[in-house]
């Protein structure tokens, strides 16, 4: 049997934000000039994950 590492069984470790939560005013802040910037609508109700998604999708599309 391999040996477990107790940071292992922590279910928790590594995640990032609860995915169903909305995304931060900063986001929303930079995701509404890139939006604008690109002439695409901006969609106040993505989560965290989604909007952080979006932001790296439109500065990749920008640059």
């Amino acid at each position: 049997m391999p040996m477990q590492n107790s940071l292992a069984l922590d279910p928790s470790l590594g995640l990032g934000p609860d995915p169903k939560e909305q995304m931060t005013e900063p986001q929303a802040v930079k995701l509404r000039e890139l939006t604008q910037r690109a002439d695409e609508p901006f969609d106040g109700s993505l989560t965290r994950r989604q909007a952080e998604r979006r932001i790296a999708h439109l500065q990749e599309y920008l640059n």
